[in-house]
């Protein structure tokens, strides 16, 4: 397992675990800040699922929802819209970002069925084949290009 940039590595503090849609949500945060720029003055954010990723977006924009400053609006979309006091932008993952999390959440569909009637042996050895994705994916995300996994609007006043 390699250890993850700094970053991720409070964002799966913070989550309680790894996995790839905290990723994920660290990695919008992380672009719309960029692409946002030095805009002075509080950010407000607006995130379109409650999801893991919402912990790595407080992460990488200090937006939370216990400030207030990070709100969930359910519509079903993977889009954060980030706000300053001069500029906005929104950001959504790509359909390859998705699918490379889909990929995981699949396999741990499979693998979790039946979990309860499992011998301790077997949910060690299915835990393992788990860690190892994500072993695999993680570190797709964290150095991935931005253009691979999130697309942008800019959006202005």
């Amino acid at each position: 397992m390699m250890n993850p940039p700094e970053l991720f590595a409070r964002i799966y503090t913070r989550h309680g675990h790894r996995c790839p849609m905290s990723t994920l949500g660290g990695r919008l945060g992380l672009a719309a800040m960029k692409w946002l720029g030095d805009s002075a003055g509080e950010l407000q954010a607006v995130y379109g699922n409650r999801t893991c990723a919402m912990d790595g977006i407080a992460e990488a924009t200090g937006c939370s929802e216990e400030a207030g400053t990070l709100v969930v609006k359910s519509d079903g979309r993977h889009a954060l819209f980030l706000q300053s006091s001069q500029a906005s932008i929104e950001v959504e993952l790509t359909a390859e970002a998705l699918e490379m999390a889909c990929r995981y959440r699949s396999l741990c569909n499979r693998l979790e069925s039946g979990w309860d009637g499992l011998e301790a042996e077997e949910q060690a050895r299915r835990r393992t084949e788990m860690e190892a994705m994500l072993d695999e994916l993680l570190p797709q995300f964290w150095q991935a290009e931005d253009r691979t996994l999130v697309k942008k609007k800019v959006l202005s006043f």
